[in-house]
């Protein structure tokens, strides 16, 4: 390639982040990492009614928890400011840079000024398609009688339209999905500036408008977004021509399916990313499972099949990625397929790189604890699913039982156990390797079976008759606190 790639992601902050988004986020920044390119988080915020500073947080946190790193974009808590030569990268704050664009298209007539009110186009709307035909704006019944033609001075508020070609094919080359033609002659004179406020006046440049402005002054070389986009595309096309700039790239990525072949909505789970953070997934799950809907990555020129090959790390991935080993169809989303990465991810993460991820579910305790004490509560609850079910199981380690199971105190908290359990209360070496062999001192002595003992203490320390190993258990609750839970049962 030529040019430095450059890819961006551009959100409308008007809710949640959803998963969708940031799958594309993902496939933007693997290909821009892929090139050695950059990548830009801009922000389209021309929603007025629904774009807020909180949700730019919400975009900018959810993608900085997902590990995706922007290049150029907003500073990560301050919406005000910006890294990159070509900010602000937020559209209401580029404004006068839209409205010299609308003036120059207007004053070499690719654009003109349209006072055609709401209910008057809806009127003809009406009226063509009783008639069996397609309503397109300024053309078929309306050529030669709409705004483009009327000549009209600027002395009363008007929308602007850019004036399209009305001949031959528009055509989208796209990496992923191929060339697919749109007739000129069925796509409208579209707006590209809402009604101003007072004659003469450029109103609130319209997304399609604001997007092609934008990818030209970023020099955005690779456009890879939904293929929800993909109708818009025809109407950019020409407009890119008209700024006399070259045409980016495009791949149109496929939407997401829940697993049941219907639109991933809120009954299939969750959807917003923050909800997969509340959960417990790491940041390196989620990217991973997103990465593969859609994608099938390839090793040596084969798809990769076992699941060893499936735990990618972002090296890999990165090393890997494709646009052209990206599928058409849409994609499934499997949460147990998530969940499965996950818990391997975990398995394989070193304790300190889980230990900055498990924090927050963690009590304030947790950061009082030496460093060897929290290695051993992470390496003892790491087949866990989610940090979220690692830090419950060790909840123990910090308050005691506030319940009992009532049937496993009935069946193990038996007579014959108690004697054992005054001898563990005894106990003051606390070394993994002295409590094993006390362990089987008292076992012998007593004529019982580890079950036996481990699961009389695991009721007495947490409650119920689950927990790590009952040696990390003992050691993780201590020496003192263990003697003050035991007595109640002796």
């Amino acid at each position: 390639m030529s040019r430095q790639v450059v890819t961006r992601f551009a959100p409308s902050p008007t809710g949640m982040l959803h998963i969708g988004g940031v799958r594309t986020a993902l496939f933007c920044w693997l290909f821009a990492r892929r090139h050695g390119g950059r990548f830009i988080l801009r922000i389209e915020d021309t929603d007025l009614s629904r774009s807020t500073d909180d949700n730019i947080r919400i975009i900018e946190d959810g993608m900085a928890w997902c590990g995706l790193d922007w290049d150029e974009g907003p500073v990560l808590g301050d919406p005000g400011s910006w890294k990159g030569p070509h900010g602000p990268y937020r559209q209401m704050q580029r404004m006068d840079l839209y409205r010299a664009k609308i003036q120059d298209l207007l004053d070499r007539g690719l654009a003109y000024r349209c006072r055609c009110s709401r209910e008057a186009i809806e009127a003809r709307r009406k009226t063509v398609e009783a008639a069996g035909k397609v309503f397109q704006y300024n053309r078929g019944m309306d050529r030669g009688k709409g705004c483009a033609e009327a000549q009209h001075d600027a002395s009363q508020p008007a929308a602007i339209r850019f004036r399209m070609p009305e001949d031959g094919d528009i055509v989208v080359a796209d990496l992923i999905k191929g060339d697919t033609r749109f007739p000129a002659d069925s796509l409208d004179d579209w707006i590209i500036a809402r009604t101003g406020e007072g004659p003469g006046d450029i109103g609130v440049p319209t997304y399609n408008f604001c997007v092609v402005v934008d990818d030209t002054d970023m020099e955005v070389t690779h456009v890879i977004r939904g293929d929800d986009h993909l109708n818009n595309t025809p109407k950019q096309i020409p407009l890119f021509a008209a700024f006399g700039t070259a045409l980016p790239a495009f791949a149109h990525v496929p939407m997401i399916l829940g697993a049941d072949g219907t639109k991933l909505s809120k009954r299939h789970g969750a959807t917003s990313i923050t909800e997969y953070q509340a959960m417990g997934l790491l940041p390196s799950a989620v990217r991973l499972a997103l990465a593969r809907l859609s994608w099938t990555p390839k090793i040596d020129g084969r798809a990769v099949e076992t699941a060893e090959e499936e735990l990618l790390t972002d090296e890999q991935m990165i090393q890997l990625f494709d646009l052209a080993d990206c599928q058409k169809s849409a994609a499934r989303f499997d949460m147990d397929k998530l969940q499965w990465l996950n818990q391997k991810l975990i398995q394989r993460a070193s304790w300190e790189t889980l230990e900055p991820q498990l924090r927050p579910f963690m009590p304030d305790l947790w950061d009082r604890k030496p460093a060897a004490w929290r290695e051993m509560a992470i390496t003892a609850t790491q087949k866990g699913k989610s940090l979220a079910e690692m830090a419950e199981a060790l909840r123990f380690a910090f308050e005691p039982p506030a319940a009992f199971d009532e049937k496993a105190v009935e069946k193990f908290m038996t007579p014959a156990v108690k004697p054992a359990l005054r001898e563990v209360n005894d106990l003051i070496d606390y070394r993994h390797e002295a409590l094993e062999a006390a362990f089987t001192a008292i076992l012998e002595k007593h004529g019982l079976k580890t079950k036996d003992l481990a699961q009389a203490l695991r009721v007495a320390l947490c409650g119920r008759p689950v927990s790590p190993g009952i040696y990390d258990t003992l050691m993780l609750v201590g020496r003192d606190e263990v003697a003050a839970r035991l007595q109640r049962w002796l």
